[in-house]
C-alpha cells in the first residue's frame, strides 16, 4: 500500500510544519521540510496516476511504501516523545534533549536521501517507458474465455430472452448493450451463450469477439493496437504488413471491413471509457441493426456507453438456483442422493449466489466421499476451502477488480477485510474509520464525509462492495462484502503488511516477528494471551470477542501492547469500570470507541487530533468534561446512552471564539435542556446531525419548546431526532422559523404535541423525511395543513391515536412513501393520498382492519386509473419477538 503510506507521511509532514511543532527538529529548517514535502508529493502524484500512464513496477512501490512508513514512524515518534517530555516538564534545553535532537537530525537526513534516491528511480522509469511505448510486436490471439465456460446456464434464461430480443429487434440504429456484474458472476458465460446462438449466427453477417487486454500488462497505445488487430483477425487475415500499420490505419481498416455489414461485436471485460472512446469511432452505424455487446465489472462503463439504459446488471443466484447449479455439476446424469440434499443446499447457500464459487466448490466435493459427514465438514468452512482448492483460478479472477482500482481506493477496499464475515457494516462508521486512517483526501468545496461517500459509491459501481440498505436520498446506509472478496482483502492486506486479521489464534500472531500496521481481532480468545509491545501499530480493532472479561482486562491490554502511534482504537466490546489513562497519551489518535462505566477524564483534551469519539456506558446521561471544547478536530461524538454537554465557557468570558468546535458534525445523543442552550449551539456551527433524548421525570419535565427554541442557529443541521422519556409538562412547538432552514430529516418521539402543530413543520422548506413515533402527536382529529410539505418524500406515523385524518394529494405533493404502524384507532387513509403522482408505496403494519381495507381500496382505484407504479405492503407481527412477516405484498409490474 505505497499510496496509503505516502499519504500518511504527507499528513505527518504537514503537522510538523505547523507553528506549534516547529521545535521538534531543532537542526532542520522549515525550508528543508518543505523541500522534502515537495519530493514526497511527487511520489504521491506518481502513485495517484492511472497505471495506464506508467509501467507497473511492484518492487519500486514496495520501496516507496517502506520508506514512507519509516519516515512517518520517525516523525510521529518525535511528536510522541515531545509530548511525553512536555508532560514530564523536561526542559528542551537539557543535554539529553539536545542529544536526542542531534540524532533526530541525522535520521531526518537519511530519510531525505532515501526519498531523493527513490524519486530518481521513478524519473528513470518514465524515461524507459517513453522508449518502450514505441516498440510493437505481433498481436496475441483473442479467443472468448468464459469466467467458467462449463457452467450450466442456471438463472440466465430471463437475460437470454431479453438479449436476443435487443440484438435482433428494433431500432435499426447501432445499439450498445452492456452486461455488468461482479467478477465470477457469469457475464462472459452469458455473452458467449448469446454469441454462439444459432439464430444470432444466422442474423448477423459478421461477428467479432475480443477480450480487452489488461491495462497493467501494456500501455494504452499498444493495448488499442491489440484490440484493432484482434477485431481484424475475426473477419480477415492479419499479415505482417498489417501489423506494422499505425493505430489510426488499423482503425480505418476495421471501419472499412464493417462498413455496410450488419455486425455483432463483443467487447469482453472492458475497464476504461477511453478504450470505448477510441473503438467506437471505427464501428460504423449504417442503420442496419448492428449491435455492440460488452461486459464489464464497472457500472459506470454501462452508463457511459449507453446513457439511456443502465444495461443488464447480473444478480447473484437465488438459493434454489445455486443448488440447481451445484447439483448439475456433481450429478450431471442423476439426482443427488436424498441424504445429501439438505447439507448440499446449505453449502450452495454459503457460496452466496456466485457461480464461480459454486463451480469451485463442486470441484472440491467431487473429490470427497459422498457422505453427509464429509459434506458437513466442508459446509463449516466453504470460503476457506474455495481459496485453498483453486487459489490461482478463483483469486486471480477476483483480483483483477482489485488490480484495476485507482490507488486511492485500494486502501478503502482492503479495509473491508477488518470486519467479521457476513457483517452488515454501518456506512457512517466505515466512513469515519476511513477518514481517521487518512485514506480520504480533501476535495475543494466538499467535506471529507462526502468525498468518502463518493469513494464508497465508486466501489459499489465496481461491484466490489454490496449495498445492504439505502436511505431515501439514495445514500448507502449499510454495506457488506462477498465472502470471497473478503478473503481477497485479507490476503492482499497481509501481503502488503497493511492489515492483519486474526480470527482464532491471537497469541501465536501477537508474539510473532511481524510488526503489523493494523490489527483486527475477530472471534479471538484473548484472556490469557501474551504479547510483545507494538509501538508502531496504527490501528487496533476488536470484534465479537468473548464476553464477561475481567474488569481490569482493558487496562492490562493497553499496558501490554504499549501503543504509541495509534490512530484508530476500536475496543467498544471491552467493558470496563475504568478509563485507561494510557489512552490520553495517544496523541495521534483519530478514532476512539470504547465502553466504560465511568466519566471521561478531564485530560481527554490531550487527544488534540481526535475526530471520532464513541462511548457506550451503562447509565443514562454521562456528564462530559468542559475540556471537550478544547478538542478542535472533533467531527463526530456518539454517546449511545446520552450525554450532558457542558457550557463552553464561564459566564462573562469575552474571548469565546477559542471554544468553537468548527469541525463537529454529529452529536448523538444530548440530554437535558441546558445541553441545548443558545451558548452551546452557538459554538457548533458545522453541526449536521443531532439527536436529543429528554430523560427528565414528570416533576422536572420542561416544556417541549425548550429543546427546539435555539436550533435556528444551527444553519447546517440536516438531521434532527428528539425523543422524550416522559410526557413534557407543556407540549407545543415553537414557530417554524425556530428550526434550521436546511433541516431535511426530522424524527419526533413521545412529545405529545397537538396535531395543529403540524402546520409549524409544514413550512420547513427542505424537509424530506418526517417520522412521528410513540405519540409524537396526539388528538382525535388530524387536520389538513394547507400550503406546506412541498419536499416531503417519506411520512412515517407509528403508535399514534388519531381517529380521523383529513388530507389529499395537494397536502403532500412530493410524497413517495407512506408508512403507518400501530395506528389502531385510525379508521381510514384519506383516499386522495392515492392521487399523489409521486407516491410509490403505502406500507401498513399492525394497524386496524379499516386501515388495511383503506390501503387496498386506494391501490385498486389507482390500478383502474392506470397507475401501475403504486404498491402496497401489509405486514403483521406475531409472537413475543415481534418479527415481521409479510402477509401481503402487492406491487404492480413495471
Amino acid at each position: 500500500m505505497a499510496y496509503a503510506a505516502v499519504v500518511l507521511f504527507m499528513q505527518s509532514l504537514e503537522q510538523i510544519l505547523q507553528p506549534d511543532y516547529s521545535h521538534l527538529l531543532h537542526h532542520v529548517s522549515k525550508d528543508q521540510i518543505e523541500s522534502l514535502r515537495d519530493e514526497v508529493n511527487f511520489l504521491k502524484l506518481f502513485l495517484h496516476e492511472d497505471s495506464d500512464e506508467r509501467e507497473h513496477d511492484h518492487q519500486l512501490e514496495i520501496q516507496i511504501r517502506d520508506a514512507a512508513h519509516k519516515a512517518a514512524d520517525f516523525i510521529d515518534s518525535r511528536l510522541y516523545i515531545s509530548q511525553a517530555r512536555r508532560a514530564a516538564c523536561s526542559p528542551e534545553e537539557s543535554i539529553g534533549w539536545k542529544q536526542i535532537s542531534l540524532i533526530a537530525h541525522q535520521s531526518f537526513s537519511q530519510i531525505v536521501e532515501e526519498i531523493k534516491s527513490i524519486k530518481s528511480e521513478v524519473v528513470q522509469l518514465f524515461e524507459k517507458k517513453s522508449i518502450s511505448d514505441r516498440k510493437f510486436t505481433m498481436p496475441s490471439d483473442f479467443t472468448p474465455i468464459a469466467e467458467e465456460d462449463s457452467n450450466k446456464l442456471v438463472g440466465l434464461d430471463a437475460y437470454i430472452l431479453k438479449l436476443l430480443h435487443q440484438l435482433s429487434g428494433f431500432p435499426l440504429d447501432r445499439q450498445v448493450i452492456p452486461i455488468v456484474g461482479m467478477g465470477g458472476i457469469g457475464k462472459t458465460t452469458l455473452a458467449e451463450r448469446i454469441y454462439n446462438d444459432p439464430f444470432i449466427i444466422y442474423h448477423f453477417y459478421v461477428r467479432a469477439w475480443i477480450t480487452i487486454p489488461q491495462k497493467h500488462l501494456m500501455s494504452q497505445p499498444y493495448r488499442v493496437r491489440e484490440m484493432f488487430l484482434g477485431l481484424l483477425k475475426c473477419f480477415a487475415n492479419v499479415t505482417y504488413n498489417t501489423s506494422q500499420m499505425s493505430n489510426e490505419e488499423l482503425g480505418e481498416k476495421v471501419y472499412k471491413a464493417l462498413k455496410g455489414m450488419r455486425y455483432l461485436v463483443v467487447l469482453d471485460d472492458m475497464w476504461q471509457t477511453r478504450d470505448w472512446d477510441i473503438l467506437t469511432r471505427f464501428l460504423p452505424d449504417d442503420k442496419n441493426g448492428s449491435r455492440i455487446m460488452l461486459t464489464s465489472r464497472l457500472g459506470d462503463i454501462a452508463a457511459y456507453v449507453d446513457p439511456t439504459s443502465s444495461g443488464h446488471h447480473m444478480h447473484f443466484l437465488q438459493a434454489a438456483e445455486s443448488w440447481e447449479l451445484l447439483e448439475s455439476k456433481l450429478f450431471p446424469k442423476e439426482s443427488c442422493p436424498q441424504e445429501l440434499i439438505e447439507v448440499g443446499k446449505r453449502i450452495a447457500v454459503k457460496c452466496q449466489g456466485l457461480p464461480l464459487a459454486i463451480v469451485v466448490v463442486a470441484g472440491i466435493l467431487s473429490k470427497m466421499d459422498k457422505t453427509p459427514g464429509s459434506w458437513t465438514r466442508l459446509a463449516e468452512s466453504v470460503d476457506q476451502s474455495i481459496v485453498a482448492e483453486d487459489p490461482e483460478h478463483c483469486m486471480n479472477i477476483l483480483a483483477l477488480s482489485y488490480n484495476y482500482l485507482p490507488n486511492f481506493l485500494k486502501a478503502c477496499f482492503l479495509y473491508m477485510g477488518a470486519f467479521p464475515k457476513d457483517y452488515e457494516i454501518p456506512v457512517s462508521r466505515l466512513i469515519w474509520l476511513w477518514i481517521a486512517e487518512g485514506f480520504v483526501l480533501p476535495v475543494r468545496s466538499k467535506c471529507l464525509e462526502d468525498v468518502a461517500n463518493d469513494y464508497l459509491e465508486d466501489l459499489v459501481n465496481r461491484n466490489l462492495i454490496l449495498v445492504g440498505k439505502r436511505r431515501l436520498n439514495g445514500r448507502i446506509k449499510t454495506c457488506r462484502i462477498h465472502d470471497l472478496l473478503r478473503d481477497l482483502c485479507m490476503i492482499e492486506a497481509r501481503n502488503e503488511n497493511f492489515l492483519h486479521v486474526i480470527e482464532r489464534y491471537a497469541q501465536a500472531f501477537l508474539m510473532g516477528a511481524v510488526a503489523p500496521r493494523r490489527i483486527s481481532l475477530l472471534h479471538a480468545n484473548i484472556v490469557h494471551f501474551k504479547v510483545r509491545p507494538m509501538p508502531l501499530t496504527r490501528s487496533f480493532l476488536l470484534y465479537d470477542i468473548q464476553k464477561n472479561l475481567p474488569d481490569m482486562f482493558l487496562l492490562e491490554v493497553m499496558d501490554r501492547l504499549d501503543f504509541k502511534l495509534l490512530r484508530v482504537l476500536d475496543i467498544e466490546l471491552l467493558q470496563s469500570n475504568h478509563f485507561p489513562i494510557e489512552i490520553v497519551e495517544l496523541i495521534h489518535l483519530r478514532y476512539l470507541a470504547l465502553a466504560i462505566n465511568c466519566e471521561l477524564p478531564r485530560s481527554i483534551f490531550k487527544l488534540q487530533n481526535l475526530q471520532t469519539l464513541i462511548i457506550d456506558h451503562i447509565w443514562e446521561g454521562q456528564y462530559l468534561p468542559r475540556e471537550i471544547w478544547m478538542m478542535p478536530q472533533l467531527r463526530h461524538i456518539r454517546l449511545k446512552r446520552g450525554c450532558y454537554f457542558p457550557l463552553p465557557y464561564s459566564r462573562g468570558i469575552k474571548e469565546k471564539s477559542q471554544f468553537v468546535l468548527q469541525n463537529l458534525q454529529t452529536i448523538s445523543t444530548l440530554t437535558g435542556p441546558f445541553s441545548c442552550s443558545k451558548e452551546v449551539f452557538a459554538c457548533l456551527p458545522a453541526l449536521k446531525k443531532l439527536e436529543i433524548f429528554a430523560t427528565e421525570s414528570n416533576s422536572k419535565a420542561e416544556q417541549t419548546s425548550e429543546y427546539f427554541s435555539n436550533l435556528a442557529s444551527l444553519n447546517l443541521l440536516e438531521t434532527l431526532k428528539c425523543s422524550f422519556l416522559y410526557r413534557p409538562r407543556k407540549h407545543r412547538l415553537p414557530s417554524g422559523d425556530h428550526f434550521p432552514a436546511n433541516l431535511k430529516k426530522l424524527t419526533l418521539s413521545g412529545s405529545f404535541l397537538p396535531w395543529e402543530d403540524m402546520a409549524k413543520l409544514a413550512v420547513l422548506p427542505k424537509l424530506e423525511v418526517l417520522k412521528l413515533r410513540s405519540f409524537a402527536f396526539e388528538g382525535q382529529i388530524w387536520g389538513a395543513v394547507e400550503g406546506g410539505f412541498f419536499q416531503l418524500k417519506l411520512l412515517l406515523v407509528e403508535n399514534s391515536d388519531p381517529m380521523s385524518w383529513d388530507a389529499d394529494a395537494s397536502h403532500f405533493p412530493s410524497l413517495q412513501q407512506l408508512v403507518l404502524r400501530e395506528c389502531h384507532r385510525l379508521t381510514e387513509i384519506p383516499q386522495g393520498i392515492g392521487d399523489i403522482t409521486t407516491l410509490q408505496m403505502i406500507e401498513v403494519q399492525d394497524c386496524s382492519f379499516y386501515i388495511v381495507r383503506s390501503a387496498r381500496k386506494i391501490h385498486q382505484q389507482q390500478q383502474i386509473l392506470g397507475n401501475d407504479e403504486l404498491g402496497i405492503r401489509i405486514i403483521t407481527t406475531s409472537g413475543d419477538n415481534h418479527s415481521a412477516s409479510p402477509l401481503h405484498f402487492l406491487q404492480a409490474e413495471s
